[in-house]
């Protein structure tokens, strides 16, 4: 139950038990134009939408939105934590003009902070992180972007702990690039960064930009439109056998169906967080709204941290550390994403009860089970 990577369903991983595969070879070309197909699904974008994937994760994903920006770009930043202040250290590296809004943790930048910011100065650019995977704050995405979209020329949302697990639609909500990564809620191998990028920024994807060389994706564009054609194409060796395992893994996503899989998100989600509050336990975000389908964090009272991390492993169950620097060494994770069950809630907080009433937390033991279990029925 860590925040990503996740656990991995065994088909997939089957789907990468493979010799060598040459990335010009027709199962790959093959096994890539159905990943980008099903890359459209995922963000629930149309064909105006382009997709990449790229090697890395959602870091590189992030990075490769410099490609999109000019020497002296005017940026804003809204973060909600630890992952949207990680925009701030991407953007430093280059030579943009970056404005930032900050939210307290467990909480959310508000829509009217951001609209006002914007309104006073034009952006070319602007980033929100759907869910903050350091607190588990969810923002709302949707809102924001009709709030703004009249005065930001590319608006863009880091999905890493959303898309596959939250309601996410590019296209009907506007969004100009939506990223994700392959190791959280799609339930693939870490190694992959996923875009979809709308013709709006498509226009502003130049050769002139302050993008690096590998994150360009002026070089990747290339590749992306020759393997959706079914034709083999180079810019750097592709990880073959991370793509191979990604593609089921978006199979399975829309063999469940998008609809589904989010509301079975939902459901875990809402298990754990009855038994939280249950055994009488808060978690991070402070609005009900604010929720994620993804990440819980859990205050603690009394415990360390790191002393219930190590004690439930005995149990079983791995969960992840607080790393909001203001909530350190007080507060815990539970990822609840990928191919997570209802049994799967139902172990987390029956294992976490144990652990907690061993280490002396001031709990209500057997309430938080039976929370989730009434959640749940």
């Amino acid at each position: 139950m860590h925040v990503g990577p996740v656990d991995i369903y065994e088909e997939v991983l089957y789907a990468g038990l493979k010799n060598n595969v040459g990335f010009t070879s027709e199962e790959f070309v093959n096994a890539f134009q159905s990943s980008l197909k099903r890359v459209r699904y995922l963000f629930q974008a149309d064909q105006t939408y382009q997709p990449f994937i790229i090697p890395g994760g959602g870091t590189s994903a992030m990075e490769s939105v410099t490609s999109f920006l000019s020497r002296g770009d005017k940026v804003l930043v809204v973060t909600n934590g630890v992952f949207g202040d990680r925009w701030l250290n991407i953007f430093k590296k280059y030579p943009v003009e970056v404005d930032c809004l900050k939210a307290d943790a467990g909480d959310y930048v508000g829509i009217e902070s951001i609209r006002e910011k914007v309104k006073q100065k034009h952006y070319k650019l602007i980033t929100f992180t759907h869910v903050e995977t350091s607190t588990g704050v969810r923002h709302p995405i949707k809102e924001s972007v009709e709030e703004i979209r009249d005065y930001v020329d590319i608006i863009v949302v880091d999905g890493v702990s959303s898309v596959g697990a939250e309601e996410v639609k590019a296209k009907d909500w506007n969004v100009d690039i939506y990223l994700t990564a392959s190791q959280k809620a799609i339930g693939a191998p870490p190694g992959l960064g996923l875009l979809v990028v709308s013709e709006n920024a498509m226009k502003n994807l130049k050769g002139e930009n302050i993008a690096g060389y590998y994150l360009d994706l002026n070089n990747w564009l290339p590749v992306m439109r020759g393997m959706e054609e079914g034709k083999s194409a180079y810019f750097s060796t592709l990880p073959v056998h991370t793509v191979f395992m990604l593609n089921e893994a978006l199979k399975l996503v829309q063999d469940e169906g998008i609809e589904n899989r989010i509301k079975r998100h939902e459901k875990v989600a809402g298990a754990i967080r009855a038994g939280i509050e249950g055994m009488g336990l808060n978690v991070v975000a402070k609005k009900p709204e604010a929720y994620s389908n993804t990440v819980t964090g859990v205050m603690l009272k009394k415990v360390k941290a790191q002393d219930v991390l190590a004690e439930i492993v005995k149990e079983g169950v791995e969960l992840a550390p607080g790393v909001h620097p203001s909530l350190q060494g007080k507060y815990i994770r539970i990822g609840h994403m990928g191919w997570v069950t209802p049994n799967d809630a139902v172990v987390t907080i029956s294992a976490l009860e144990r652990t907690l009433k061993r280490l002396g937390e001031d709990i209500k033991i057997g309430e938080g089970v039976k929370a989730t279990q009434s959640y749940l029925s």
